[in-house]
């Protein structure tokens, strides 16, 4: 009988087949457990990112709330209520009746405009050029405002874009007008099939921008941004700042 015929070598073959196959087994499940570990430490700590960064939202979207709150205030307190008590003022020394009717008329363009800010009335109704329009042209006694638009899709927008894209536009020009010292105003928005641009530059004395980014105004903006998807820069310089935002549409 041929060696390979012996019942002790064949059962010493199957013996370390066997012991082959299950170190190879062993081998395999030891490389899924490690993989497999490797994944759920990967998943988890996507997880603890995605947690961290909801968590930064929700701040900075409570921060913005407060600010919002607070520059409402400031307006109704600095504007409106200064000029109400200035018309009282006047009206206890005898002040004209044309002059006590030109602060009346600031009086209520101060409100109306504080009123748009809040919630703009009409808003599915109206264009997002009406609505940008009613943000830059109350300012133009006191800068020169270059408002252009090329909207030609904007049946496609809807109120919650309208209302993030508005609220962009008047971060923007309130920062120009409470500090960057400028004359002139310039916003331009453009919407093809699919994006919308926006560029909104000014020819004030510019900012810091390691500063700004740790600004509420910025962490809004950056905030409104993932909410679009969108690209944006803004480039200060000794002659102005100018912002550009690549929407997706």
């Amino acid at each position: 009988m041929e060696k390979w015929q012996d019942p002790e070598i064949i059962a010493l073959w199957i013996a370390i087949a066997i012991a082959l196959v299950f170190t190879i087994l062993l081998f395999v499940i030891k490389i899924m457990h490690a993989g497999y570990k490797r994944m759920t430490e990967a998943n988890l700590k996507k997880a603890q990112t995605q947690l961290e960064h909801q968590k930064m939202l929700l701040e900075t979207s409570l921060h913005a709330q407060e600010r919002e709150r607070g520059r409402i205030a400031a307006d109704l307190h600095d504007g409106l209520i200064g000029r109400l008590t200035l018309i009282r003022m006047k009206n206890q020394i005898g002040a004209g009746q044309p002059e006590l009717d030109a602060l009346l008329a600031d009086s209520i363009t101060d409100a109306r405009r504080i009123s748009h800010d809040l919630t703009p009335p009409l808003l599915e109704f109206l264009s997002i050029e009406e609505l940008i329009e009613q943000v830059v042209t109350p300012w133009d006694k006191r800068f020169e405002i270059d408002f252009y638009t090329d909207v030609r899709f904007d049946a496609t927008l809807t109120a919650e874009f309208k209302i993030q894209l508005l609220r962009v536009v008047q971060e923007l020009v309130t920062n120009i007008v409470k500090h960057a010292q400028a004359t002139n105003i310039k916003v331009h928005l453009r919407h093809t099939p699919k994006k919308l641009i926006l560029q909104v530059v000014d020819n004030g004395k510019g900012f810091d921008a390691s500063q700004q980014k740790k600004g509420l105004g910025m962490q809004s903006l950056e905030l409104r941004m993932q909410y679009f998807n969108a690209a944006y820069r803004i480039k200060p310089g000794a002659k102005g700042t100018a912002a550009l935002f690549i929407i997706p549409a």
